[in-house]
């Protein structure tokens, strides 16, 4: 019933995020072999005024909520029927709504979940003994204004995308395989294996072509040769950078800077905000910083069923189902 009401209440509510979509969810279970829930607050006339998703799954004999691979967010979503509440009766409102779906959350003996940016007040998640840390991505807000967003970018930046951006050209393609190639071999810079198969990728992909809207560019040299490649989903208010793939033959050549660029001035057509989906590796931070954007928290919530579960999720801090 409660996920019946809330694939109602998604389609009536266009600020809902992607990553928070019931079509999403059930795309990231099916890939998982997991499931999701979702518990719901109500007003006294039934309306469903707060939401909070979860994945439920197990591992080694122990029921986990984990976030799947390119989950990205999820979290506690308040929906406020005032725009000009004071900061007090906002508070009051979200503390209320937080504490009833937190009432209605299962007992796993370990949950992990990165909750949006626009999610700051975690009080009454602290208090029901939920642990959080801080995480950070780069906003661009106002990105319809691309002369203001383009003089934000660094300096080094702007001139080299002036300098060479002609030496590139950039294509919509919907060749998964070639974009899942290019973004294979970023992560051998980093001396990882990727953390999802073409296989993978492809059953979200299904989702987002049918439910969503996703974009897939790349970017080749002179050449004919692919050097760089971008996944960007959005949503009614925000584009995302899903993944991103440079060839590392050609990290220096900014391709994936002006990649980027062409991008954010094309999602500026639909949303007014991009989001970096920043990184805690401090290259890909810096990387990401050189575009000018707003450094924005967001929170890792976490809970465990005792400390030795805690002991062993930090020891396996990137573990996803």
């Amino acid at each position: 019933m409660q996920k019946h009401d809330y694939r109602l209440y998604s389609k009536r509510h266009e600020t809902l995020p992607l990553f928070h979509q019931p079509w999403w969810l059930d795309a990231l279970a099916i890939a998982n072999g997991v499931s999701w829930n979702v518990a719901l607050s109500r007003a006294k006339d039934g309306t469903i005024i707060g939401v909070w998703p979860y994945f439920e799954g197990a591992k080694l004999g122990m029921d986990v909520s984990l976030p799947p691979v390119l989950a990205s967010y999820l979290g506690i979503w308040i929906d406020y029927p005032e725009e000009d509440w004071k900061e007090e009766t906002q508070q009051s409102y979200q503390n209320g709504i937080v504490k009833d779906l937190i009432s209605q959350m299962p007992e796993f003996h370990l949950f992990k979940q990165n909750f949006t940016p626009s999610f700051q007040n975690w009080k009454e998640l602290y208090w029901a003994g939920y642990n959080q840390t801080t995480h950070y991505t780069y906003l661009l807000e106002g990105i319809k204004d691309h002369d203001k967003i383009f003089a934000g970018f660094k300096s080094n930046l702007r001139t080299s995308i002036k300098k060479v951006g002609h030496n590139f050209s950039i294509g919509e393609t919907n060749d998964l395989a070639a974009f899942y190639a290019i973004n294979k071999k970023s992560w051998s810079v980093q001396k990882e294996k990727i953390p999802y198969t073409l296989k993978y990728l492809q059953k979200l992909d299904d989702a987002l072509v049918n439910y969503g809207h996703r974009y897939i560019r790349l970017i080749k040299d002179t050449n004919d040769t692919i050097v760089a490649g971008t996944y960007v989903i959005r949503d009614n208010h925000t584009a995302y950078n899903l993944m991103l793939g440079t060839d590392p033959d050609h990290r220096n050549s900014r391709a994936a800077e002006i990649l980027l660029w062409d991008v954010i001035q094309e999602m500026s057509q639909y949303v007014d905000r991009f989001d970096f989906e920043g990184s805690m590796i401090e290259g890909v931070s810096q990387f990401f910083k050189a575009f000018g954007g707003k450094q924005q928290p967001y929170s890792l919530i976490s809970k465990a069923k005792n400390k030795w579960i805690a002991i062993g999720a930090r020891l396996m801090a990137n573990k996803k189902f």
